[in-house]
């Protein structure tokens, strides 16, 4: 199903994190039903094409700042709070619990009174099972041991949200997938990922697995879920289920390549690597990877199921083949994917191009 252009005529909304690899696509696509959309954001680059868009109201702030989310919110009927920090090792852990608790807490209070609000939370609120059974939104939260600091960031801003629901808000929630796709202008924890594989610096198999979706898919599921979504309710936006053997192949088709080496290795193997990593971090102030936080994330399989939202919403997800081979596109015209040295031999190209040649 497709947004309806009427239900958003002569609409004022609002996108926190209206730069983010979400939040951008939400902004485009409310564009393109002739809305009047403004921003409130970090200062983003000034490569980012959101500075083109002379339409877009921008306000460039902290969400943490009650005045500031005061006067982005102010006029506005819908309000879609996609905000957030997102990594996987203990950089700043206090900041990131700050900017979704305080911020989801401010937009809550800040937005306009009868504002519908689209709380963006996320599919690891849900739970993750040891085995590859996909959850759903009533699913039991078993993870409240786990040692990943963006898991109950996320639960917490979450909670923030539904108690303001149970009051009475018109809050609907939201827990998309792990986002992949092009247009990815701050480098998503995923995009990263899919980077590192291309240039030949992933050459092991981790345990686990992931529902993946296109960040386009979850973009309008977004609206759909304003238009349609009923409140104090939460959506799971997923996409398909696979594991990291799975993942890692659709990633080496979609570019046409052939890795030499892909070797699965278990937990514990992973576990001593980031310990090379974390020390290698906490030298040079670079993200690890993989980090602890990412080997206690692999021990589970992130699976979900999204009926809820195809059946109230009309919520639909595009192969996720389709997606890699944009995404993989984008990249390149980026110029951000050359192979030197030994990885332009691990990563050689597959034998259907090879024939092709």
């Amino acid at each position: 199903m497709e947004p309806n252009p009427r239900f958003w005529a002569g609409k004022r909304i609002c996108v926190t994190g209206g730069t983010g690899m979400l939040g951008y696509q939400i902004v485009q696509q409310l564009l393109r039903l002739g809305v009047h959309v403004r921003i409130l954001a970090l200062p983003p680059a000034m490569s980012h094409p959101i500075h083109g868009h002379r339409t877009v109201a921008k306000i460039f702030g902290d969400v943490r700042d009650p005045e500031v989310v005061r006067t982005a919110t102010a006029d506005c009927s819908v309000v879609f709070h996609t905000a957030g920090v997102v990594n996987v090792w203990r950089s700043n852990p206090g900041y990131m619990q700050s900017v979704h608790v305080d911020g989801t807490r401010n937009v809550l209070e800040m937005a306009e009174r009868g504002a519908r609000i689209v709380h963006t939370s996320s599919i690891v609120t849900i739970g993750a099972s040891r085995k590859p059974v996909p959850l759903d939104e009533n699913s039991t939260f078993d993870l409240h041991h786990l040692k990943v600091d963006y898991v109950h960031a996320k639960r917490a801003s979450e909670q923030v949200a539904l108690e303001a629901a149970a009051r009475g808000q018109d809050v609907v929630v939201t827990n998309p997938g792990y986002l992949v796709g092009p247009e990815d202008h701050g480098r998503s924890v995923m995009g990263r990922f899919c980077v590192r594989f291309w240039k030949g610096r992933i050459l092991l198999t981790p345990p686990g697995g992931f529902s993946l979706v296109d960040v386009r898919d979850v973009a309008r599921g977004h609206l759909l879920a304003a238009e349609h979504g009923q409140a104090r309710r939460k959506y799971v936006l997923a996409g398909e289920n696979q594991s990291f053997r799975e993942f890692l192949t659709l990633l080496s088709e979609g570019a046409g390549m052939s890795p030499r080496l892909l070797p699965h290795v278990p937990w514990w193997t992973l576990r001593a690597l980031a310990s090379l990593s974390e020390c290698r971090a906490h030298l040079t102030r670079k993200e690890p990877y993989p980090s602890f936080q990412h080997v206690w994330m692999n021990r589970y399989y992130w699976y979900y199921r999204s009926e809820r939202a195809e059946h109230e919403l009309g919520y639909r997800f595009r192969p996720l083949a389709v997606t890699i081979e944009d995404t993989y596109r984008w990249y390149v015209s980026c110029g951000a994917l050359g192979l030197r040295g030994l990885n332009r031999w691990l990563m050689r190209p597959s034998q259907v191009l090879e024939k092709a040649a």
